[in-house]
Formats: C-alpha cells, structure tokens, sequence
C-alpha cells in the first residue's frame, strides 16, 4: 500500500521554509549591491574573508548550484510522483488482467472435467470391469482430450474410490478415497485442489520420475440417476499456470507469479537460472521457494499483505525474494486461495526520470564548472601575490626551511617576503645542527638495538634446539623404559622354563643311573624355550619401531588380489596338515592399493595363521572384495571365538594381550598388524558372536588415487 511518512513531509517542509526564506531576504536586499555578499555568508555560515578571489569564487559556486538546487527540489519529485502514478496503474491492470485469466482458465478446466463426467459411457466403466468396449471407447476419448489440452493425468474413480480408468501408463494410486480432492467430488461438488507435492514418483518437464512433483487436481463427481456413483479428476500441468503468468510482457525485470496460502512460490519465476545458481531452489520455484525478504527472514510486503486477504500497491519500493528493491501490486484470489503479484525493479520503473535528472544534472555541472573555472581565472590574476606569500610562509611554519620567497615587488609585500627569508635562513642553520646530532644518536640506538635483536634470535633458536633435543631423548627414554619392562615381563616364563630344565637335568646327571630317555624332553624344553624367546624379542622390537613412528614403509600399487591368493596358496598346506579347509573368495580385478607389500602379507599371514591355531576343525574362509573405496579382507573361522563382552574387543589388539594364552604366541601380532594397517590409513576389527562361535578378522585399506605411486 501507498503510506506517507509524516517525518519526511516535515523536513520537505522545513526545507521549502528555508528556502523561501533565503531567496526572499537576497532579493529584498538585491537594490545594495554592497551588501548582498555578506547576506549570502551570513546566511549559508561561510566565513568572511578578505580575498577577492574567494568571494569571486563563492559567489559563482552559488549561482551555479540554486539553479540544481531548484530542480532537484520542485521538478525531479513532480516527475517521479507522475511515473510512479503511471507505473502503479501499469502493476494495478497487470495484476487484474492476471488474476481474470487464472480464474478464467481455472473455470475452462473445470468445465473439461464437467464435460467428462457427462460423457454416455463413464457410468458404463464404472459399473462394468475393464476390457468392455465401453471401456476401450472412453480411453481413447480420454487420451485424445489429454494430448489436446494438455493434461498429465485423467483418471475416474467409482465411489468407494476405487481406480476404473487412467490415461497414465506409469505408476498410479489404484484408491484415493483418503485424498481430498476425492472426498470433495463424491460429496458433490466441483473442487480444485491446493498444488501440492506428488505421492508417488511423476514425469517432470525434463522427462524424468521425481518424488513429490507440484501436482494440482480438479475433481468433479459423476452422477448418474440421480446419484453420485463416482469422480472424473484431471491432474493438470502446473507448468500451464506458470505459462499464463508470463503471458503478459511487464520490462525486462518485471514479472507476475502466484503465492498459495502457506506464502510458496505457485509459478515459475523469471530469475529461475539465478536462484538455481545462487543454491537457492533446486529444480524449479514452485513449492521449493517461500517469498521470503532474504535479509530479515520475515514475507515480503506484498506476500505478508496478500496472506491478511488484502490488495494494494507500494509506489516507494520494498525488498522481494531476491533482496533486490522493487514496486509492486497484490491481489488475493479467495476463490482459490492464491495470491497474485506484480512487481517490477525500482531501477527499471524510475529509470527515465533518473535518468532526466544524470541528463540536466551533467548539463548543470558543466557549466557551474565553466563559471568556477572563470572564478578561479580572474581571482588569481588579482589574489597571485598573497596566496603565494602564504603559500611559502605555511610550508616553513610545517618545517620546510629551505623554502625562500620570491618577489620583485618594492612594497610592504616585498620587505615582508625579505624578512621571512631572514627568519627561514637562521632556522635552517639552527634545525641542521639538531638533525645531525639526532642522526647520529638514532644510529647509535639502531646499531645497539639489532645487536639485541640478533642475541634475541639465537637465545630463541638454541633455546629451540635444546627444547626439541630434550623431547626427543623424553621419548626415547620413555621407550626405553617401556621396551625393558615388555622384555622382562616376557622373558620370564621362557628363562623360567630353560633354567628349571637345567636344573632338572643337572641333578640327573648326578645320579648314578642316568635317564637317557629325559635327556631330549630337558633338550626340547631348553629349544623350545629358546625359540620362544627370539620370536618374543623380534616382535617386541617391531612394535616398538612401528609405535616409535620411526619405520619407513615402501610406497608402491599392491594387486590385494594377487597378493591374497599367494599367501592363501602358501598356507593351504598348513590348513590341510592339520585337517582343515582352506576355501578362498577373493574378486578379480580389484583396484590396487598404496603400501609396503611384505609388511601388508605379513598381516595377511598372521591372520590365516591365527585361524588356523585356533580352529580345530571346520572350515577357513578368506574374503576380498571391494567396498565403496575401499578394499576389504576377511578371515572367518569355526573356531573357539572370542568369549569377551563385544565392548571389550579392543583389548584383542593390544600388546601381550592374550585371552587363551599359548606357549608359540607372545601376544603381540595383532597389536603389530593394526600398527601396520593404520599407517597404510587402514581400519583393522574383530566379529564375533561368542566362545565356540568362531571369528571373522577384518580389514579395509583405501583403494588407490589416479596418479598415486
């Protein structure tokens, strides 16, 4: 709506007031010539100067700016008040011209649906099953009346709801008793849906199925002796509507669209493209764009105006949905519950006016250039001599010595210009000797001040060095420590079991008779032990470099699966000599993968090995396949499995960790295979579904970049 804002009418007033005021009192005092320039400095607050070429000046400014100042306050707002009329009633007959169509399309669509339902061979379909030759007889009348006019849709439903006919080919709703269009029809009346999004997937106007399409449907009931046996609905084309409300032409930023009750966008908007590369909508504006004002939030003017149920305008501009400043009319259609809108740029709408005021303001300019111009000319014939005088007495009064004034004259003016050039020569002398001896103190300070800065600098870097050199022995130290108590805590049982056999054997040979038989059992257990003891070192030693970070692995494209079928091959005889099956179901052709492939084989190889120690009978499983981008390995046993809670699976993975300890394990190979797998940026877990349920041992390894080495 057109409002007037009372405070800006008060400073027009205020303005005019002034201004009428000045222009009365300068023509009053007009018959003076000698005082009319000191009433114009009075009254514009311009200090009184002597000089003649400021008064030329000033004077000249104002007579060039009245005539801009009197444009700019009677005949650019009559202009603007005249287009904005013209313009509003423009928006008005738009708006109206729109909303007749809408209604009048929307009553021819109504009548197709009317025509339809007193089509002689609808009661036939609906009482007799499909294939009669009624049947056939009303689908082709059907499909002929949708390709004519356009429709997406035609369908007749009996009253219970039921789907008898459809011209859809695709996917359709075989009952829609729950739909309101449907409800609305049996009760007997012609009804028009709100659009809404689809329920099933539909054909968008690029051809493809999309869930939730803005679908409109306008349903009218069939009645046949009397009574209402069933519903004619046509699903109409929203895109038609949209079409319709670009039919009228308004500049080349305006348009027309449709709001529903909830303030969406009903219609297509002219600046689809830009909301689309702006993210703001993503197919298309209808029930995707709420009319919003992007900097509050809140409905634009005219939408919020138009959900109260009102019509109106704004002359003065407001900020639609792409916070771009526009006129705009409304007007709310209650029959349908829409509102229609009309707006166009403010930019466009005031351009030839602004445009007008560029054309008489560049005009105006140029010749309050032109007088200036002549000012400035005139006044410094007359004012040379003194602006120059003040012009070298300011430079020296700022410091600069070494200006001297040049004159000829033999007036005041000249003996004035001698003895400031006196003044200057003594302070020159005077402030040379100061700056010398400043130069050389600040010189001083300088050499002093970036030898301190170079001591700071190397204090900082060896500070630097010793703190890093600290930190490195902190952490060596520490592994130290940690690798002396993993080897003691170790070595116990196998030193334990080597010393308590020779203790064994020594007392036997003491005796008189000596058991030959115990000399291989001692033999065995001192081996054995031994053995234990070097597997039990080596792996402490390779957890403690993989942990320390200090291992450097090989970057080269592994084949997983080339790799896994190697080591199956070579484990499949230690499966068979204990009786079990090794069976694999490793994919073909997988992507490769980036890493050090002994160090991935020898997690592969612990893994069979492990399932095969804990598995007495049964099968072997060993999986390769790829999973999103990643390949994954799998070892799934029927062994003893894992009898921990499933939260405490972790711990499998930590050192020496061991939940059926065994002599020919150090309870350190799982904890070295996922050192190994998280370095190559790997996850490596355990499934399980309790004890005697046996284990699957998983792991996953990124499948390489293009281009990676």
């Amino acid at each position: 709506m057109s409002e007037i804002n009372p405070n800006r009418n008060n400073s027009w007033n205020l303005l005019f007031y002034r201004m009428n005021t000045a222009i009365k009192q300068i023509l009053q005092k007009y018959i003076i010539p000698k005082n009319i320039f000191l009433q114009i400095l009075r009254k514009f607050h311009i200090p009184s100067y002597k000089s003649i070429r400021t008064k030329i000046i000033i004077f000249s400014i104002l007579l060039s700016v009245f005539p801009i100042f009197i444009m700019r306050i009677f005949i650019y707002p009559t202009e603007k008040k005249a287009l904005q009329d013209a313009l509003i009633q423009n928006l008005e007959g738009v708006g109206h011209k729109q909303t007749e169509l809408i209604l009048r399309w929307i009553e021819e669509r109504k009548a197709d649906a009317r025509i339809v339902a007193e089509n002689p061979n609808v009661p036939g379909v609906i009482y007799k099953s499909e294939g009669s030759e009624n049947f056939y007889r009303l689908l082709h009348h059907l499909n002929s009346l949708r390709e004519v006019y356009g429709y997406k849709e035609i369908f007749i439903c009996d009253r219970h709801g039921d789907l008898k006919v459809t011209t859809s080919t695709g996917k359709v709703i075989t009952n829609v008793a729950g739909f309101e269009f449907f409800q609305k029809a049996v009760s007997g009346s012609t009804f028009v849906s709100d659009i809404s999004p689809s329920v099933i997937p539909l054909e968008n106007e690029y051809g493809k199925l999309e869930l939730g399409m803005p679908t409109l449907y306008i349903s009218t009931p069939v009645i046949y002796e009397h009574k209402v046996i069933g519903m004619v609905c046509l699903r109409v084309d929203v895109m038609e509507i949209s079409k319709l409300m670009r039919s009228v032409h308004l500049g080349e930023t305006g348009e027309t669209y449709l709001i529903n009750r909830d303030g969406f966008m009903i219609s297509e908007s002219k600046f689809l493209k830009d909301l689309k590369d702006f993210g703001i909508v993503q197919q298309r504006t209808t029930l995707e764009l709420r009319v919003t004002d992007t900097a509050t939030g809140k409905f634009t003017k005219s939408v919020d105006a138009c959900l109260k149920g009102n019509s109106g305008y704004d002359g003065e501009g407001y900020m639609d949905y792409r916070g771009t400043q526009v006129l705009g009319f409304w007007q709310w259609i209650p029959e349908l519950n829409w509102g229609v809108i009309a707006e166009i740029d403010v930019a466009e709408g005031y351009g030839p006016v602004k445009r007008l005021h560029a054309i008489v303001s560049s005009i105006m300019l140029i010749v309050t250039i032109a007088v200036i111009s002549s000012a400035f000319f005139f006044g410094k014939k007359m004012s040379d001599p003194i602006v120059y005088l003040t012009e070298v007495t300011k430079s020296i009064s700022e410091g600069d010595y070494s200006k001297r004034v040049k004159t000829t004259s033999h007036d005041e003016i000249g003996e004035l210009s001698n003895s400031f050039n006196k003044m200057a020569s003594f302070l020159e002398e005077k402030t040379q000797i100061l700056k010398n001896y400043t130069a050389n103190l600040e010189k001083t300070v300088e050499e002093r001040t970036k030898d301190l800065v170079r001591m700071n600098q190397e204090l900082e870097k060896q500070s630097s060095n010793l703190e890093r050199a600290y930190k490195e022995l902190l952490t060596l130290d520490q592994m130290k420590d940690k690798m002396i108590r993993d080897v003691s805590h170790e070595l116990k049982s196998p030193v334990a079991q080597v010393q308590m056999a020779i203790d064994l054997w020594s007392k036997e040979v003491k005796k008189e008779y000596i058991d030959r038989s115990k000399e291989g059992k001692f033999s065995k257990i001192i081996n054995d032990s031994l053995q234990r003891l070097r597997k039990t070192i080596g792996s402490i030693l390779d957890l403690s470099v993989l942990e320390s970070g200090r291992m450097v692995f090989r970057k080269e494209p592994i084949l997983m699966d080339v790799l896994v079928l190697q080591t199956v091959t070579t484990m499949r005889l230690l499966a068979e000599k204990k009786g079990l099956a090794l069976i694999n179901h490793v994919n073909q052709g997988l992507p490769a993968v980036i890493g050090d492939r002994e160090e991935i084989q020898r997690v592969i190889t612990n893994l069979i090995d492990n399932a095969i120690k804990y598995t007495e009978r049964g099968e072997i499983h060993v999986f390769l396949g790829q999973k999103d981008a990643s390949i994954e390995f799998a070892v799934k046993d029927t062994g003893v499995g894992i009898g921990l809670p499933k939260e405490q699976f972790g711990k499998l993975f930590e050192r020496f960790f061991q939940e059926r300890p065994r002599a020919d394990g150090a309870g350190v190979g799982l904890a070295i295979c996922k050192n190994i797998i998280e370095v190559h940026k790997g996850h490596l877990w355990v499934e399980s579904e309790g004890r005697g349920k046996g284990s699957t041992f998983k792991f996953t390894l990124p499948v390489a970049q293009e281009g990676a080495s």
